[in-house]
């Protein structure tokens, strides 16, 4: 009995794979590739509204989440297609993949600083732990937080609502508190997605955040729900708060009630 069961679900596998990889070609039979770094724009915002003019509290927060999480929103979908499609190709025995579709895994991996190149079991994994959504309700948090929903002088001169820093002279702004011997700018980013975008690249590949990656991994092979409250647990190297800064994190996520956005991004993706 457990041999058929095994059977049937072996069959059910592979037509759902051969289903995926169906959805995903062209006409002429080739994986849509789609660009690595530039995710398809459609809610461009070039920079935050005046969040201080708003007196009311409540209204206030509600604006800076609304303006945010579509922006949150679209940046993950794109992370969710290259995950796809790196899932697809996983699929695909290496003999069968083509020299285009090499080299696009190798773009993929050289933008998320896996250090090997395309090739074997190891490569697939550590690329898929990297290529991941970050739930909205953490960025909205750390937006709001890093930013003083988004009032201060790096996020109005630079959009910088994630607190980032650049190191080349010119990069960014200079922080006028910043210690004599030290050479750090704040990021500067041309709009808004940008910022975005940058601050997801940032917990997928910095080494700071290996362990942001490794429980995010953990609960995909366990199909537990990937949410900000989990991952904001590893988060005590993001500030030099350390673990006051892990539960602020997470008190501003309960108090605000920010899984609604996670929730709603979920219930919006296939899975």
């Amino acid at each position: 009995m457990n041999i058929l069961k095994n059977k049937i679900m072996l069959v059910i596998s592979l037509l759902v794979i051969g289903a995926l990889i169906f959805l995903a070609t062209s006409e002429e039979g080739d994986i849509h590739l789609i660009s690595v770094a530039e995710a398809q724009t459609q809610n461009k915002l070039d920079k935050l509204p005046d969040f201080s003019q708003i007196n009311d509290v409540k209204e206030k927060k509600e604006q800076f989440f609304n303006t945010l999480y579509p922006i949150i929103k679209e940046e993950n979908k794109h992370v969710l297609k290259l995950r796809q499609i790196i899932v697809l190709l996983q699929s695909v025995p290496e003999e069968e993949l083509t020299s285009k579709q090499k080299i696009w895994l190798n773009k993929v991996a050289t933008h998320y600083k896996v250090s090997s190149e395309y090739g074997g079991d190891s490569f697939f994994a550590n690329l898929l732990e990297r290529v991941d959504v970050i739930p909205p309700s953490l960025a909205l948090t750390q937006a709001a937080i890093e930013s003083g929903w988004g009032t201060s002088r790096f996020s109005k001169k630079g959009n910088n609502l994630f607190g980032q820093w650049c190191f080349s002279k010119g990069c960014g702004i200079v922080p006028s508190s910043r210690d004599s011997e030290k050479f750090h700018e704040v990021a500067k980013f041309a709009s808004v997605n940008l910022a975005v975008r940058a601050y997801i690249k940032n917990l997928n590949t910095n080494a700071a955040y290996i362990e942001l990656r490794k429980m995010r991994s953990k609960l995909r092979k366990n199909e537990e729900d990937i949410t900000g409250l989990v991952l904001a647990k590893t988060l005590d190297k993001y500030s030099e708060e350390g673990q006051h800064y892990v539960t602020k994190v997470s008190k501003f996520i309960d108090q605000n009630k920010l899984q609604r956005f996670t929730n709603e991004f979920n219930e919006s993706i296939e899975l």
